[in-house]
């Protein structure tokens, strides 16, 4: 809002008023006045009034009149009357100005203090209504500020719960992938427990097959498979290594050819090139040659045509030589390509070669292979008859096997017998002690029953009624479940909470307080106070007793006193500069007022809920002086919160009477009231004694029973076991026959691959002779292609020489040419040009021709050398290709001998160490079991993780949701609403405190501005009058000065008029003297000797002039020039 403020109201005219008569004007006057009263001999000056007077001087200064204008009523004659008039009347106007300046400044001070007085009670009230509006700016700013810190504080609590429930569920996430682990570990550790008793199936049946002849057979086998191995990995290498030198060389060929169409593209292009420069020379040619013939027509005479004629000569041989010379260059180009192609036939052949080399060297490893391969089958076979006879030799102990196991089954099955017979005694036993028990039981349950009533049962056995009532009448008695264990009602919670009453005695014994006592009542408002507070996290203020709560500690008073305390130090320490306060004398300084008339309470609780958000009330309870008696509950449900475990804490002075109650009365000690309900829970517990002992006995004679279960359980598992022996040895003998079979089928199969084997050797023979015949055939042909190759050689060099030969005639002819030409210029400068010119563009198309040519050569070069690369890299690539296969061939041969060899070699060792396998076997065994129990071990656990990570994550969902309803609640309060009506529905008591101070403050900015407003009204009604008397007040001092300034400006004015007129007087009577008169000369001497004697006749410096009679001497009026400009 826009601050009021009117202007003050100043007088009209803006200017300081001035002096009527100032400086040196004046001095100037008070000269001439002093000549005048020494020729007079008396004063002949009268003052008159000529006020000066500022906005606040109502003193005036006096000016010194003009002796001319006081001598001036004596003067005669028409004219200086008037002139004296005309002062007289110029001073009475300044009088009467003067009169009304002097009403007029009464008018004014008259309006001028009430106004004043208005317009002080005016800027008071501007005053006032400025501070209020920025009280009330502070105000909203404040409630803003706090809605802001509790808007920020929600968000971050919110985000805080969130983020632990997302955690809580990222936890739980990885719970179940765990236990998703788990599982699939412990299907892994199931099936290895299933192959660990197959391998042990296995090594059972080695180590009974494991004979010395049989070792050996299979040791022998697997150093046969080594040697055909061996073999593989020779062909393998050999066939890679062919394979990497086939790959280089495609690789090689590959960049070969590359390089031959980069060749070929630049070839095409210079050819290009070559061909339009070819086009330029010629037309440059021609149109030399045009010029020539035209030279030449305008030339004659016999040493002309002569000289020509030697020229033509001349050009027609170096012309034939040229041509020779081209020939030449053609024929060894030609030669040259032969060479090149020769030179490719050449390698081609020798790539064949190495390629039929390769070949032949692998079809020889393979039939290496082959032959090894033979061998080895011919043992195989004889390795398969061996088998089968080890086979039927095994088949008649297994049979054997059987009839021993069938006697074993017997024999266990007779033990199976006797130990049913044990188990149906112990079973009649047990029932027995189960009858005691039972019977005991029946005792015992009107004591459970009794226990069952915690504290109601409790508080009749010791007469207080009150304390039942307290309990089972209150306003949120619906809150207590007596004979829930988690119930503050409950025994063992009343047990634990005397450990509290203990605690907070201890500590105000320490700090010098007395001990507080106890009374049933309060314990029973305690029990009631926590089972409601144990679902609601707030005071159910249902009895009319100090109250401390706490959720979540296991020992509440490390809240209430150890945290608060701290707290508590902390802020009068940083708010009085007060140390180690305890006690009483902390409660009194709480309570106090400190210097500023501010309790410290307050600013106490303002300090540590300023920076902690925390309270110190609950410690100044348990230090209260005045309080005599307390009682303490605990709830440890968990249902409807998830902090835990609820405490209370009620305590009164003594006496106190509340709400129907007495709180204080029949007090005991805590030691004695611990004493009587330990007594109380010690009674009823003791009456089971009997029940304990019968459940005991019924506990040794069930355990006699499981011991006789066990060891039925064992029999029977010794006579199953014997059972399954007979089968397993029925099944082993079963599975030696089809081993019989098996063997049979072995021999068999070995006879069919062997004779395969033969067939494939037989193959590979015929391949080898193959492959050697085509190296010898591939051989001479590379041997033709060298002989074509040196041909081409001496063909190129002879080419060269006749190139050579050619090249010097045309250096001879074109010397001869160049004579006949310089001899013709001789005869015609024209036709020597012209025929210079038609030379050099001869030469040039000769050039453009052989760099055409020479392209053209290139041209065609690069052609078949690309298509020779692209021959040869085709057949790179074909014999990479045959390479590639070769070595897969080889690799595969290679895996087959490897698994060929493994198995042998793994048959070999396992009957060569069947005793250490099947040892190792058992172990794995064992220890795979292990594994699989061990598994379910760890499947359980990750089981109870989820389902602990289940119930985190309901516990942080309903705190989020919690914290998001606060933030919700939060978001929804309408803070300008607020700060205009002082309250919102949804907002804590410290923002509507603070609603409520914006809404006061407002109120009061409101009452300023009536203030305000009032105010001015009165101000602006005084304003006309005084606005009018200040008006009237600077009108009349303005008529006044203008008096003034008229009078003094008339006095200029006669004073100018009689100085000119007297210095004319003088004038003309210095010009004529009057006869009977004085000279000049003696006229001065005598009117100097009629004024007063000085001693010098300087000061008088001026003329004498008469006014009225008088004589008068107007010293000091007339001046000089030079005076005049100083002035």
């Amino acid at each position: 809002m826009a601050k009021y403020a009117p202007k003050h109201l100043e007088p009209s005219g803006g200017a300081e008023p001035r002096h009527a008569f100032a400086g040196h004007k004046t001095a100037r006057l008070a000269v001439t006045a002093a000549t005048t009263i020494a020729m007079t001999g008396s004063s002949l000056l009268a003052p008159f009034s000529a006020f000066a007077n500022d906005a606040n001087d109502t003193t005036a200064q006096d000016a010194i009149m003009s002796p001319l204008a006081v001598h001036a009523g004596e003067a005669a004659g028409s004219a200086v009357k008037t002139n004296a008039q005309k002062i007289a009347d110029l001073q009475a106007a300044i009088d009467a100005a003067k009169a009304a300046e002097a009403e007029a400044k009464s008018d004014y001070d008259t309006a001028a203090a009430p106004y004043t007085e208005k317009q002080t009670a005016r800027d008071n009230a501007q005053t006032a209504y400025d501070a209020s509006v920025s009280d009330n700016s502070q105000a909203e700013a404040a409630a803003r500020a706090e809605y802001a810190r509790q808007l920020d504080e929600s968000v971050k609590a919110a985000d805080s719960a969130s983020a632990t429930l997302k955690d809580a569920q990222s936890k739980l996430d990885t719970a179940k992938t765990d236990a998703e682990s788990k599982t699939k570990a412990l299907d892994s550790a199931k099936q290895a427990a299933a192959d660990a008793q197959a391998k042990l199936e296995e090594a059972q049946k080695a180590a009974t097959n494991a004979t010395p002849e049989e070792i050996k057979a299979a040791e022998q086998s697997a150093a046969d498979a080594q040697k055909v191995l061996d073999q593989a990995k020779a062909a393998k290498a050999t066939a890679d290594s062919a394979l990497a030198d086939a790959q280089q060389a495609q690789s090689a060929a590959q960049s070969a050819y590359d390089e031959a169409a980069g060749t070929l593209t630049s070839a095409q292009q210079a050819k290009t090139a070559a061909d339009g420069k070819a086009a330029d020379a010629q037309a440059a040619y021609d149109s030399a040659q045009a010029d020539l013939a035209a030279a030449k027509a305008g030339a004659a005479g016999p040493e002309y045509d002569a000289a020509q004629a030697k020229v033509d000569a001349a050009k027609a041989d170096l012309d034939a030589v040229k041509s020779a010379q081209a020939n030449a260059e053609k024929a060894l180009e030609n030669a040259q390509q032969d060479q090149t192609q020769k030179q490719n036939n050449l390698a081609a052949a020798q790539s064949e070669l190495d390629a039929a080399k390769q070949n032949a060297e692998q079809k020889k490893s393979e039939l290496d292979t082959a032959n090894a391969a033979v061998s080895a089958k011919d043992k195989a076979l004889k390795d398969a008859k061996a088998v089968h006879s080890a086979e039927l030799a095994k088949l008649d102990e297994a049979n054997k096997a059987v009839e021993d196991a069938k006697a074993a089954k017997t024999a266990a099955d007779e033990a199976a017998a006797q130990a049913q017979n044990e188990l149906q005694s112990a079973q009649a036993a047990v029932q027995s002690a189960q009858a005691a028990v039972n019977a005991a039981q029946q005792t015992a349950n009107s004591a459970e029953s009794t226990l069952k009533q915690g504290a109601i049962g409790f508080f009749k056995s010791v007469g207080a009624n009150e304390a039942v009532s307290i309990i089972e009448n209150c306003k949120y008695k619906d809150a207590t479940h007596v004979g829930d264990d988690d119930d503050a009602t409950s025994l063992d919670n009343m047990v634990s909470a005397v450990t509290v009453m203990k605690s907070i005695n201890s500590y105000r014994v320490s700090v010098g307080l007395n001990p507080l006592n106890v009374t049933y009542n309060l314990v029973a408002a305690a029990i009631a106070d926590a089972n409601w507070s144990s679902s609601n996290i707030e005071h159910a203020k249902q009895f009319d007793v100090a109250e401390n709560l706490s959720w979540g500690y296991s020992d509440p008073c490390r809240g209430w006193i150890a945290e608060e305390k701290a707290y508590f130090d902390e802020a009068v320490a940083a708010k009085f500069d007060v140390h180690n306060l305890t006690g009483k004398a902390a409660y009194d300084f709480y309570y106090s007022y400190s210097s500023n008339n501010r309790s410290n309470k307050s600013q106490i609780d303002e300090y540590v809920h300023d920076k902690y958000d925390e309270v110190v009330g609950h410690y100044i309870n348990c230090i209260d002086p005045d309080y005599t008696a307390m009682g303490t509950g605990i709830n440890t449900s968990t249902t409807n919160n998830f902090y835990g475990t609820t405490a209370s804490f009620t305590a009164q002075t003594s006496p106190s009477w509340g709400y129907g109650h007495d709180w204080t009365s029949a007090a005991m000690s805590v030691d004695e009231f611990e004493q009587t309900l330990n007594g109380y829970v010690n009674g009823l517990k003791n009456t089971g004694s009997k029940l304990e002992t019968a459940k005991k006995d019924l506990a040794s004679k069930q355990a006699a029973l499981q011991q006789a279960s066990q060891n039925k359980q064992k029999a029977d598992e010794t006579a199953s076991e014997a059972a399954s022996a007979v089968e397993q040895k029925q099944q082993a003998a079963n599975k030696q026959s089809a081993s019989v079979a098996a063997a049979a089928t072995a021999v068999a199969t070995a006879q069919s691959e062997r004779d395969a084997a033969q067939k494939a050797a037989e193959t590979a023979n015929a391949q080898a002779a193959a492959a050697k015949a085509a190296v010898t055939q591939k051989q001479d042909d590379v041997n033709a292609a060298q002989v074509s190759c040196d041909q081409a050689q001496q063909t190129v060099a002879a080419r060269a020489t006749d190139l050579e030969n050619a090249q010097n005639t045309v250096a001879d002819k074109q010397a001869a040419y160049a004579a006949a030409s310089d001899e013709l210029a001789k005869y015609s400068a024209d036709v020597a040009a012209a025929q210079e010119k038609a030379d050099k563009a001869h030469q040039a198309l000769d050039e453009a021709t052989s760099v055409q040519a020479s392209a053209q050569s290139a041209l065609e070069k690069a052609k078949l050398d690309e298509a020779a690369e692209k021959q040869a890299l085709d057949a790179a690539k074909d014999n990479a290709e045959a390479k590639a296969a070769t070595a897969k061939h080889a690799a595969s041969g290679l895996t087959t001998a490897e698994n060929d060899f493994a198995s042998k070699q793994a048959h070999a060792d396992a009957l060569s160490n069947a005793a250490d396998n099947l040892a190792a076997a058992k172990a794995a065994k064992k220890d795979a079991d292990a594994a699989a129990t061990e598994a379910e071990a760890a499947l359980s656990a990750a089981n109870d993780a989820i389902a602990n990570a289940e119930q985190v994550v309901e516990n942080s969902q309903a705190a989020s949701g919690a914290a998001a309803a606060v933030l919700g609640k939060l978001k929804s309060v309408n803070v300008e609403n607020g700060i205009a009506t002082g309250a919102d529905a949804n907002a804590n008591d410290t923002l509507n405190a603070l609603f409520a101070k914006c809404v006061t403050a407002k109120q009061a900015e409101h009452d300023a501005k009536a203030a305000l407003d009032a105010a001015q009204a009165t101000l602006d009604e005084a304003t006309p009058a005084y606005t009018a008397a200040l008006n009237d007040y600077n009108e009349a001092k303005a008529k006044r000065v203008a008096a003034e300034q008229a009078l003094k400006d008339e006095i200029a004015r006669q004073e100018q008029e009689a100085a000119k007129a007297e210095q004319a007087k003088i004038a003309q009577a210095a010009a004529k003297p009057v006869a009977g008169k004085p000279s000049a000369g003696n006229a001065k001497t005598a009117a100097n000797s009629a004024l007063p004697t000085t001693g010098d006749n300087a000061a008088l410096a001026g003329e004498t002039f008469v006014i009225g009679g008088v004589v008068l001497v107007a010293a000091g009026v007339f001046l000089t020039d030079k005076k005049r400009r100083q002035e």
